[in-house]
């Protein structure tokens, strides 16, 4: 039987029922960057499927619909998109549709993405921010509003 290689990845899943996950969801070995870090937005992004692998620390296998997916913390932190822009970072405060709040930086790696709105309205659906220099993933699907500074 023929697998395709996989790394598993530790994540807390913040979910739109208010629920807080923690386990792992597997990438596949291709979706890393040149670091070595595990682009999980990158296989939210362009995974045609609607759910996705989890399992949980306490045990439980779950299929994920992404769309109840608020946001998702990761162990990666933020020197690496550090080291690929030398334009400033920019403030951002997240609001969720479930009353869930999230306050990050985000880094443009682009001239055209140094504003906060060019980076929101861009066509990805799970975008990064950095909170205390930890990589959270979020689903901007789920924002209200965004206040930036």
């Amino acid at each position: 039987m023929y697998e395709i290689p996989k790394i598993s990845v530790d994540v807390v899943l913040h979910l739109t029922n208010g629920d807080a996950l923690t386990g792992s969801v597997w990438i596949t070995d291709d979706l890393v960057s040149a670091a070595g870090n595990p682009l999980v937005e990158k296989f939210l992004n362009t995974d045609p499927d609607t759910f996705f692998s989890f399992a949980s620390n306490a045990g439980a296998f779950r299929l994920v619909n992404k769309e109840h997916v608020t946001y998702i913390e990761t162990d990666q932190d933020d020197s690496e998109v550090k080291s690929l822009t030398p334009l400033p970072p920019n403030t951002m405060v997240v609001h969720f549709v479930n009353s869930q709040t999230l306050y990050g930086l985000v880094y443009p790696t682009l001239t055209e993405e140094t504003r906060v709105s060019d980076y929101l309205n861009q066509q990805d659906t799970f975008l990064v921010l950095f909170r205390q220099s930890k990589k959270i993933i979020f689903n901007r699907n789920r924002v209200i509003y965004t206040n930036v500074n």
